[in-house]
Order: C-alpha cells, then structure tokens, then sequence
C-alpha cells in the first residue's frame, strides 16, 4: 500500500487503565468486539508530541516544523479477523490537523489548547479541549535503559497494534443491525516501538469522563519512547463477512 502521510514526533507517554469490558462495550460500535487481556479491557491515553508530518514517504527534518501535541484515548478490539485500537477521541492544538483526520481518516479529532514543556529531563504536558472540560495534565520523565516489549506482555498488547478500526458508516455510532457488514481499517507502518521505562504523574485525568467512561480507580501501566517514525497508509474498506 502507498504511504499517505510520514509522521515522526517524540516524548510519548504511554497510559494504560484496565477497565471492566462491560463497561467499554457501549461505547464501541456493533461492528467491533472489546479484546481483553488477561480478563479486563484496556483504555490506554498516549501523551505526545508530533514534530514533522509530511507527505507520502517524505519524512521531514526535525525542527523544520513547531511541535504539535497530540492526545489519544483508545481501546482494543477486532473485526473480522482483523484485531487492531479504536479511538475514542483524539485531541490536537492543529486546526488542519482535527480537519484532515476527520475527513481524510474518518476519526474523532478534537480541538485543544495544548502546552508541552521541558525540564531538567522531565516533560510536562497539558491539554483542555476548547470545546468541553476534557483535560489530561501529565509530568513524567524517563529512566531506566530502553527495551522492546515482549511477546505476550501488556506492553505488547497495548502498544505494538499496527491497525485502527472504525465500521464503515459514515455515522460512527449507529447501532443498526446492517452495521456489521463493513468495516474501515487503518494501517500504520513502523518499526516496534523502543521503550524506556518511566515515573510518571497524572495530575488531571477528565478524558475518561468525556467519553462516557468511569474514572479508573487505580493507577495506569505506563511506558515511555523517546521519538518514533510512522507511515500511515490509505484507510481500506472491507467486508466484515468475508474476512470471519
């Protein structure tokens, strides 16, 4: 497949909460089914920053453009024989971005004020959408030497997923019995993730609630990487039925 769009950024903060699957189930369309881990379902928030996107394979220098904060809250789940995350929001400071990813991608940008600052080797990160009270405030810093998750891990489970998945509807959300039948699929291209691990704060925490999801109660799993490359490939439609 052609590459849409060369991604490269930095900092990710890797959260991960699990969380009952019966609580998730709602708020996943029909077509998709919740995947589990060790018996709970995952939401996972990734705090980053994107510093060069450019297009087709063109990967651009790094500081040629200002960088941009990216906030993602996802799940897991499969389709079809496909398995890959559903995102229940995404937020961006970008204007062009929240347009491109809903037109282009079919997937849920929100508008945010969004600050990532830096010091003495520790990365705070804020964000409030512009739109509603959803908010994430993190402080986390590296430590420890870097490692690739194992086979079978939790880091595994909730990091080294290479599709996003969405139903084919343009309505996202529409529970209509015919909705099974379809299904977009996302495909990301890039090498496996190089962890490190990390001390991390969440001082603010609403994007759970934004979604119609309970606060989680504990603390989350969490990881770092330092900068990543990805390659995004055009969204492929296919039919649910045939791949089963």
């Amino acid at each position: 497949m052609p590459t849409v769009l060369t991604v490269t950024g930095c900092d990710v903060l890797f959260a991960h909460w699990p969380v009952d699957p019966e609580t998730v189930d709602p708020h996943v369309p029909d077509a998709l089914d919740v995947v589990t881990f060790d018996g709970s379902a995952w939401v996972s928030v990734l705090a980053l920053e994107n510093h060069g996107v450019g297009p087709g394979p063109i990967r651009l220098p790094r500081g040629l453009e200002r960088g941009i904060p990216q906030l993602n809250l996802r799940t897991y789940v499969t389709a079809g024989g496909r398995s890959g995350v559903y995102f229940l929001s995404l937020d961006t400071d970008s204007r062009a971005a929240v347009t491109a990813g809903r037109r282009a991608f079919g997937l849920p940008f929100h508008r945010a004020r969004m600050r990532t600052t830096r010091r003495d080797g520790t990365i705070t990160f804020r964000s409030r959408r512009t739109d509603s009270e959803a908010a994430f405030q993190a402080r986390y810093r590296p430590v420890g030497e870097p490692y690739r998750a194992e086979r079978g891990s939790i880091e595994s489970f909730c990091i080294e997923e290479f599709h996003y998945l969405f139903p084919g509807t343009e309505d996202r959300r529409r529970r209509a019995s015919g909705d099974r039948d379809s299904l977009r699929v996302g495909t990301i291209d890039r090498e496996p993730w190089t962890l490190r691990p990390v001390e991390a704060t969440i001082r603010r925490n609403t994007l759970f609630e934004a979604a119609g999801l309970p606060t989680p109660p504990t603390d989350p799993v969490t990881q770092y990487a330092p900068t990543f490359e990805m390659r995004v490939e055009p969204v492929e439609s296919v039919s649910v039925s045939s791949e089963a």
